[in-house]
């Protein structure tokens, strides 16, 4: 596919959005839950995730777990630009999920962005 070819998306609320693969932005969000903690942070997510897929800019919003290092959660995300991302980091919904997930967590979330360039 040409690079700037466009892409379409179909939201959960049935609109259509359009844009160019250089605009949507990947994000892969590390969390390291307590041992015994593991369970809350995941209900604490799967809230969040139910959420952030109601809104209209989000492309992809999953939970995944290391196959090789249990203890280590990770979210793959999809937005439709950087602004949209923005957007949703200083929500709500994320400020409460961090609050949230402070206590419960064994080292500082990582948060990496990436953009498709090829």
């Amino acid at each position: 596919m040409h690079r700037n070819a466009k892409l379409t998306f179909y939201s959960r609320s049935k609109t259509m959005t359009t844009n160019t693969r250089k605009d949507i932005v990947y994000v892969v969000v590390d969390l390291w839950p307590l041992a015994d903690k593991a369970e809350d942070v995941k209900k604490i997510l799967y809230d969040t995730i139910a959420e952030a897929k109601k809104e209209r800019t989000c492309l992809k919003y999953e939970l995944c777990e290391n196959l090789t290092d249990k203890s280590q959660i990770t979210l793959l995300q999809a937005w439709s630009t950087e602004q949209a991302l923005d957007q949703h980091l200083t929500s709500e919904v994320i400020n409460k999920a961090s609050e949230e997930l402070r206590r419960l967590l064994s080292r500082p979330t990582e948060i990496r962005r990436y953009k498709n360039i090829g």
